[in-house]
């Protein structure tokens, strides 16, 4: 600590305990908040410049501005007056004809939020550049003292510091140490658009500057206009945003007039729309509300509660003026950052905002979306191929069609990919309903090259639908094939080997069974005597048709090791006992029986090629859990590798 100046200290803050806990440590969560009544004050000091600079190695923030300092009736009767309200006082705006933003007299509370020991700097000149009397000091204030003296006596003396140690020409710099909260790197970009977006006066046009870390702030750190793709201008705004809003799309205007009690007032700003959900990150789908430069409501689109999607992509500013007027009642919460909801200014705003506001974008929002869907959906290649193949009356229908999607809420690329695809083949077969219902009206005569065009049609279809089917199914084996644990695989292979034969070979598309006969072979199956060994081996046994044949399926468990003596025998069994239920009940049924064990391990006794030979009489055959995985690997790569009918239409959804 800097050497203490002789004497008693000049300087004295007078509060209470529950005044602090209430407006100082516990009133602002964050640092950008609590920077933001420091910006406000340097506006109120008019100054030019105020400097934020964060050291993360002292762990310290340094706020210097260059407005008019304060003498010592200043700093005693302003500054460490808690409650003092300048308005009242009648000083609504400064020298330099700024409408002062401080209102409460409580900001300065705010710094304890995050430090625990504040460093005052403060050099007030006259119209020479000269010092005014009393007009330089230095003096510290430490959260631990001020709390003590609040609870004992309710007034604080701060700790005057040696005037050597002023760093400053003019103006006021606030040293904040000892921090409660630790900053971090990520504070920076954080800082700057917060501070941006809290702030509607940061520019040369209001000849105000916000430098953070030795780069001054300016319009683009709000970090959203380059993404919106629509935007309405509220009132008379001139040119402030011109050079900002290039790669908006389109944008349109709306009137900036409220009427309350019979008084109108005059409004001003912007309601924008991001072109995609992905635009918007966390906090900007908002609309604030901001009064002489300053934001109050940190969003007043909530307050509407509309439901249309539209308002899923909005983002905006408010500037009414009217809401924080001198004469009358102050409105707005301790933390400056909301509104009184019951207060008919603030319910004025609202109802403004749904009657005026959103309803103009809502009318327009959906046909201008509508209008560009189809361009943007051009901008991609394949969706461009595609639609240089329809004819005009068909482009027509994609147009309407493009429409509705551009209207969907899309998450993010791949889904609006796999969107245009489905979109694609759904119109695809359409089309060819069309042609279908043609047929009925071809003359008996008719040229046979127009029905081969719609059997042309049918054919790329179906190969599309196919390959994509193979597509995902090689996509679920593979992960599949990953599974390490011999456990796991039984498990899964148990669970799904029935309903999806195509595992076992891909011409067995779907499992059917007729249910009478499925009951009877079952009843049959139990009648089939097996050793205790075999009974445990044994997890489950289905019957099963396809591809016009009867098929008995055998699991057992991994970790089972089997002969091919035994195994043969007990295979044979299931035939005998699914022939003789045919025989018996169902002789209309063709005889033809396939017999299959799923098996952890090849058995042992002979080689693959006598097993073979042993296992053929009876038409059975085993097959490993990993051997499985594999040839349904195989197969299915195989199928497309060796698919030749990749039509044009298949290129350009696999592109999708």
């Amino acid at each position: 600590m800097a050497e203490q100046q002789g004497g008693d200290s000049p300087y004295k803050l007078v509060i209470s305990l529950t005044v602090l806990d209430d407006l100082g440590d516990k009133l602002y969560s964050s640092i950008p908040a609590v920077l933001s009544e420091a910006v406000a004050n340097a506006w109120d000091a008019d100054a030019r410049e105020v400097s934020i600079q964060i050291d993360f190695a002292t762990k310290t923030i340094v706020i210097t501005d260059d407005g008019v300092g304060m003498d010592l009736n200043d700093v005693n009767d302003k500054y460490l007056t808690v409650g003092y309200r300048r308005r009242e006082s009648g000083q609504v705006t400064t020298a330099l004809g700024r409408h002062v933003m401080g209102r409460k007299g409580i900001g300065k509370l705010s710094l304890f939020s995050i430090a625990n020991d504040i460093e005052i700097q403060t050099v007030k000149l006259d119209e020479n550049g000269t010092a005014v009397v009393n007009g330089r000091h230095r003096f510290l204030m430490c959260l631990e003292d001020v709390r003590k003296s609040a609870k004992d006596r309710g007034e604080y003396r701060p700790v005057p510091l040696s005037l050597e140690g002023i760093e400053i020409k003019k103006g006021t710099r606030l040293k904040l140490s000892n921090l409660r909260r630790t900053p971090i790197a990520t504070t920076i970009p954080a800082l700057r658009r917060r501070l941006a977006r809290r702030f509607s006066i940061i520019g040369s046009r209001h000849g105000f500057s916000v430098v953070v870390q030795g780069s001054p702030i300016d319009v683009a750190d709000r970090d959203y206009f380059n993404q919106l793709q629509y935007l309405w201008l509220i009132g008379d705004v001139g040119d402030e945003f011109e050079g900002q809003i290039s790669k908006v799309e389109k944008s349109g205007t709306i009137p900036g007039q409220i009427v309350v009690d019979d008084m109108t007032y005059s409004v001003t700003g912007w309601i924008g729309t991001f072109d995609e959900q992905r635009s918007i990150v966390e906090g900007d789908n908002t609309v604030v509300v901001h009064a002489w430069g300053k934001l109050l409501h940190e969003d007043l689109l909530s307050e509407v509660k509309a439901g249309g999607l539209y308002t899923k992509y909005i983002i905006g500013e408010i500037r009414a003026n009217f809401i924080d007027l001198d004469d009358k009642p102050d409105i707005v919460t301790t933390d400056r950052q909301h509104l009184i909801e019951d207060d008919p200014r603030f319910q004025s705003l609202v109802s403004w905002l749904k009657a005026t506001v959103l309803s103009t974008v809502e009318g327009i929002w959906g046909d201008w979306r509508a209008e560009d869907s189809l361009s943007r959906a051009l901008t991609i290649d394949a969706v461009k191929d595609w639609h240089a193949t329809l004819s005009p009356d068909n482009k027509r229908f994609a147009k309407q069609l493009f429409a509705k999607i551009g209207k969907l809420h899309l998450a993010d690329e791949d889904t609006k990919g796999e969107l245009y695809r489905n979109a694609i083949l759904a119109f695809e077969k359409l089309r060819l309903r069309e042609e279908l219902m043609k047929i009925e009206e071809l003359p008996e005569d008719a040229d046979l090259m127009v029905v081969g065009k719609i059997f042309s049609g049918i054919d790329e279809i179906e190969a599309v639908e196919y390959h994509s089917i193979a597509k995902s199914r090689l996509a679920v084996i593979d992960a599949f094939s990953k599974i390490v644990d011999e456990d796991q695989k039984e498990k899964i292979i148990q669970q799904y080997i029935f309903d999806h034969l195509w595992l076992l070979h891909p011409s067995w598309e779907r499992a059917s069974t007729n249910a009478r006969i499925e009951e009877a072979v079952i009843k049959e199956f139990e009648n089939v005597e097996l050793t205790d060994e075999e009974k445990r081996g044994r997890i489950d046994i289905r019957y099963k048709t396809a591809a016009g044949k009867h098929i008995i399926i055998e699991l057992k468990r991994a970790s089972v090791s089997v002969n091919v003596y035994d195994l043969s025998k007990q295979l044979a069994k299931y035939r005998e006992a699914l022939l003789k239920c045919l025989e018996d009940k169902f002789p209309q049924e063709p005889i033809a029986v396939e017999v299959i064990s799923i098996l952890g391990k090849p058995p042992t006794g002979l080689d693959a090629e006598a097993m073979s030979k042993t296992m053929d009489p009876i038409n059975a055959r085993y097959i490993t859990y990993d051997t499985l995985i594999k040839e349904a690997l195989d197969s299915y790569r195989e199928y497309l590798e060796a698919d030749q009918r990749v039509t044009k239409l298949m290129g350009i959804l696999d592109r999708l």
